[in-house]
């Protein structure tokens, strides 16, 4: 079909317009491909997935339709796409059943059986297109199309295509990108689930199946006594190498040799029974391929070990697909540079390298002035054009390989500086920068625009990364406060916030002694019946000179001095006995949940033993309080943390995730841990609207959390719109101003006494 039409997007003059897709839009996308992705690498049979995945992927990117045909040859020679799944939108039309030589209802659509005769991804507008091909569509309702082909086995096996029946739609760089991966990732595991069907062969197995099936004898030095004949997929002749048995061994990477040979030392001395693990092992050209390798003893007559029999199946492209996805979770799909994630990894090893004696480095927060200005002028398109160019700009800077640019979110840049001699040194670049971004850019019109930089020199007293993007930003702000169009480094006349943390954290250590701290609860509302479900609780601290201060700001504090834990204990304490006191007035409860934070995870003195001894103390059971992980807690656990949450699950007690969507990178904690709720971040409720990337992001997480059987919450919910779209999404249990904010105790035992809550219910007296 690529010679029927030019595969530039276009917009056309008498067409509606699709709104400029948003950033939360491409995060929802990035989510539902990441996602998709995941559960596809991990499929033995793709059947069952690709129709779910198709209706993600399609809601995500908002089209109207999304069809996965598979090129079938007919007797006569022609070649048909028959539609082997689809997803469509509400009120569109289905898809055509057979499309090329016979179409449904016996009509003849003209339209070719490939969409992308030269196998490449193709986007297309309904009236750029030639007949009949134009016919087809324009029956059909398709106003754009996005196509790209299906491979399986370097093979086209079939296409994916996009079609938007509203819009004529110019297709973004991240929808493009979307399409080709889960193209990509459908193709692999069609012939994943293709490549197990055909082994059910035994004798193909053996002679032809890409898995490669050895034995090594039990005796050292273990040598090879045979190998199947489809090695010769990767260079080698079998009967060559059982005549150099010891040659395999040859044939592993140098890191995987040693645990290869403790494995089979393993099996043979008894100590285990079976292993599981990946290698590369170097093909006959050289290149290293990954394979996964079943191993397990095979037991003779007199009961001892024979021989070691193994299976080796080839997961390079599994390795590719893995790859791939970890480059979208670290790059700004915009500029292409590195996301502040990626910067973060690169700035934790330059902190670790300057702490054990490397050299010094600097970084550089970069903030476009007036930025805002010129996206409200120009409109988001020319915004991100020029984001564009400013990062080509900054590429050119960049010595080599050894300097780290990345974008960290908005109109702002981050620059790791390295190897510097003296902050001079960090200067001159600062110079450099202003001058360059000061230059006129030319993007299709020509905008003028300059930058404010904040500089933070690393030093022998800095505490960590943190401390230094936190430098970074004071010097960005105070450049911007003297003007703009200069740089700043951060001195100590910036550090004033920091000594009124430390004031602060001395006065929190007292606090705890003066009784300043209380807890409000906030109901947990089921949608269908207005009832209370559950309760958070939330800590307040009424500071005798600077009044109320919420968790956000005194939690960091105590995190950074230590009082975490003491505060940690306190929440426990007054959780449990709050429910003791509410049941002994006749009250029953739902949970209380609160949150507990990475620092209380850390110390010598457990958190879960703690909690066990309260519970016991005020005779509660685990099953009356729920414990609130972030994403980013759960994502970055260590092993003493790991065992901590483990032990949570020994005692009964519920987790929730709080904050879910924030982290992106991820999901494989959703494997580790049992978890009972999933709380959706209160940013994404906060601007929820139709056809927004949150609310697609709300829908993949509910969807995702019916998939795995755990109940998903909506917290921030404060307007009956943002219920309504909250419901439509499916979901079931919400949080928020619109039913009742954080309330003292008295006023909370008032609501649990009457049940349930409406908006008029929560608009009674809070005091």
């Amino acid at each position: 079909m690529a010679q029927l039409f030019d595969d530039g997007a276009h917009q056309g003059a008498d067409e509606p317009a699709r709104p400029n897709p948003s950033a939360a839009g491409d995060d929802a996308i990035r989510l539902a491909t990441v996602v998709s992705a995941i559960a596809l690498l991990h499929s033995s049979a793709p059947d069952s997935l690709i129709p779910e995945i198709l209706e993600r992927i399609g809601q995500a990117c908002g089209v109207s339709r999304v069809q996965l045909y598979e090129y079938k040859r007919q007797p006569a020679g022609a070649i048909v796409a028959a539609l082997r799944y689809a997803w469509r939108a509400v009120g569109v039309a289905a898809p055509m059943q057979k499309i090329g030589a016979e179409v449904s209802e016996g009509r003849d659509s003209g339209r070719p059986a490939s969409l992308s005769a030269k196998g490449e991804t193709v986007a297309l507008l309904t009236r750029d297109a030639t007949e009949p091909l134009r016919g087809f569509l324009t029956q059909m309702g398709v106003k754009s199309v996005l196509t790209t082909p299906v491979l399986v086995g370097g093979e086209r096996w079939g296409e994916i295509d996009f079609e938007d029946c509203v819009y004529e739609r110019a297709w973004s760089g991240i929808e493009i990108d979307a399409l080709d991966l889960l193209a990509e990732m459908i193709g692999a595991a069609i012939g994943r689930a293709r490549d197990l069907q055909e082994a059910s062969d035994v004798n193909w197995i053996v002679e032809h199946s890409p898995v490669v099936l050895y034995r090594i004898s039990a005796t050292p030095p273990y040598p090879l006594v045979y190998i199947s004949r489809s090695v010769s997929r990767y260079g080698y002749d079998a009967r060559d190498l059982v005549a150099s048995p010891g040659r395999y061994l040859e044939l592993f990477h140098p890191d995987d040799l040693a645990v290869a040979i403790a494995d089979i030392n393993g099996i043979v001395a008894g100590r285990i029974s079976e292993a599981r693990r990946e290698w590369r092992l170097r093909s006959a050209d050289g290149r290293y391929v990954w394979f996964e390798d079943r191993t397990h003893g095979r037991i003779g007559t007199d009961g001892k070990i024979q021989e070691i029999e193994g299976l080796l199946v080839d997961i390079s492209d599994r390795k590719s697909a893995e790859a791939k996805i970890k480059e979208i979770s670290s790059v700004d799909p915009v500029t292409g540079l590195p996301n502040r994630k990626a910067f973060m990894a690169e700035l934790e090893r330059a902190f670790a390298a300057a702490r054990r004696g490397g050299p010094a480095f600097a970084i550089h927060y970069i903030d476009l002035d007036r930025f805002k200005d010129i996206n409200d002028v120009f409109g988001h398109s020319k915004g991100d054009d020029l984001l564009k160019a400013v990062a080509d700009r900054l590429r050119r800077l960049r010595r080599g390989n050894t300097d780290v640019i990345a974008r960290s979110g908005g109109d702002e840049f981050v620059v790791l500086q390295s190897d510097i001699s003296e902050p001079s040194g960090a200067g001159a670049l600062a110079a450099r920068l202003l001058k360059a971004i000061a230059e006129p850019f030319n993007i299709g019109i020509e905008v003028h625009t300059t930058a404010s930089i904040g500089i933070a020199v690393f030093t022998p007293e800095v505490t960590g990364t943190e401390e230094m993007i936190k430098q970074a930003d004071l010097a960005l702000y105070r450049a911007k406060d003297l003007g703009r169009n200069q740089f700043h480094f951060h001195s100590e006349a910036l550090d004033d916030a920091t000594i009124e943390r430390v004031m602060l954290g001395g006065d929190l250590a007292r606090a705890l002694d003066r009784d300043e701290l209380r807890l409000d609860y906030q109901p947990l509302v089921e949608v269908a019946t207005g009832r209370i479900v559950g309760l958070e609780a939330l800590a307040r601290w009424d500071h005798p000179r600077l009044g109320p201060i919420g968790p956000s700001r005194f939690i960091p504090i105590a995190e950074s001095n230590g009082t975490i834990h003491r505060l940690g204990r306190w929440v426990v304490d007054a959780v449990c006995h709050q429910i003791s006191d509410w049941r002994a007035a006749g009250l029953k409860p739902p949970p209380i949940s609160f949150n507990v934070s990475a620092g209380q995870l850390k110390g010598t003195v457990d958190f879960d033993r703690h909690l066990a001894e309260r519970l016991k103390h005020w005779s509660v059971g685990p099953k009356a309080i729920e414990i609130e992980l972030t994403e980013t807690v759960l994502m970055e656990t260590t092993q003493h943390h790991r065992e901590i949450i483990a032990r949570l699950y020994s005692l009964g007690v519920p987790i929730a995730i709080d904050d879910f969507g924030t982290g992106y990178s991820s999901l494989s904690y959703l494997r580790t841990y049992r978890v009972d709720h999933i709380k959706v971040a209160q940013e994404f409720i906060k601007d929820i609207k139709p056809g927004s990337g949150d609310i697609a992001i709300v829908r993949a997480a509910i969807s995702l959390g019916r998939e795995l059987g755990i109940p998903v919450i909506a917290e921030g919910v404060e307007t009956e719109f943002q219920l309504d779209l909250v419901r439509q999404a499916g979901g079931q249990l919400v949080q928020g101003f619109y039913f009742s904010p954080p309330v003292p105790a008295a006023r909370a035992a008032e609501l649990l006494r009457q049940g349930t809550l409406s908006p008029e219910v929560a608009a009674g007296p809070s005091s």
